[in-house]
């Protein structure tokens, strides 16, 4: 018994599964990685399977795992820009679970409704939108359900860490930066200045003066917003050095972040003290 092998079916076929992989790694690790560069891994990890079975003097269940392994690891380095030990690990056995169910869910849909590499590559897009969709889905809920996370505020050299809350109904951007605004308590800020700075931003807010030298980093203006109870109010926004967002193991730098002042208390217990737009994650 032997197998007509066509080398150039399975380059193809390989290079379409392992793009579609390699984007749902991406989505799943939250990967700033383009399609361009999922295509990348995708072209080395299909010529190295070529390669194999086409020069492979034998071919059994032990090199194959070896080379499947080494194979998906140089996809998720090339493909999902991931160049540190624990990220290519995390990125490696992400790429691995993803295939596994790429590869179940292939086993379920109905491939005895016909042969041919277009019917191929429709169900296989099929089982690539199901999981797609269902990463989303729980992305989504886990993002409902936790919305809380770490902050660090960097300004003239003094450090600050606050519990942030993702708000969907925090729209506010400056008009002056076009960046999107986070709020926190002026009282929390204020205690980052020196005492003469923290005069003249206080006066500033209170509208009794003008910005002056102390000021001038600070760059302080004000932005209309709506809230409950207030349709057109002034917030005082002021421009930190850094702010930093840790949340779901990543650290997201903000440089010259801006950051809207409020006079009021934003949580009475204290659940949390800065709330972020979630536009900033996106800046």
């Amino acid at each position: 018994m032997y197998y007509e092998f066509y080398i150039d079916v399975f380059f193809v076929v390989n290079l379409f599964m392992d793009f579609l992989v390699l984007c749902l790694t991406n989505r799943i690790l939250q990967g700033t990685a383009r399609p361009w560069r999922a295509l990348r891994g995708a072209l080395a990890g299909a010529a190295l399977i070529s390669l194999f079975f086409w020069t492979a003097k034998e071919i059994h269940t032990g090199n194959l795992l070896i080379f499947f392994f080494g194979d998906a690891f140089a996809m998720v380095r090339l493909g999902c820009g991931l160049k540190r030990g624990k990220e290519l690990l995390t990125g490696f056995l992400t790429c691995l679970g993803v295939s596994f169910l790429m590869g179940g869910l292939l086993y379920a849909l109905p491939l005895r409704a016909g042969k041919g590499i277009l019917i191929f590559f429709t169900i296989t897009f099929t089982a690539y939108l199901i999981l797609d969709t269902g990463i989303r889905l729980f992305k989504y809920l886990k993002g409902k359900a936790v919305s809380v996370c770490r902050v660090i505020l960097e300004n003239g050299g003094q450090k600050i860490e606050l519990k942030g809350l993702l708000d969907t109904g925090n729209c506010l951007v400056d008009s002056n930066t076009g960046k999107p605004v986070c709020v926190m308590e002026m009282d929390r800020f204020t205690g980052m200045l020196e005492k003469k700075q923290r005069k003249a931003l206080e006066g500033f807010c209170s509208l009794e003066c003008t910005p002056g030298e102390e000021l001038g980093e600070l760059n302080p203006r004000f932005v209309f917003y709506t809230a409950l109870g207030c349709e057109r109010g002034l917030l005082p926004v002021v421009t930190a050095e850094r702010l930093t967002i840790c949340r779901e193991g990543r650290r997201i730098r903000i440089p010259q972040a801006a950051i809207g002042l409020s006079a009021a208390p934003l949580s009475p217990y204290k659940k949390f003290e800065m709330i972020i737009s979630p536009k900033i994650l996106d800046s």
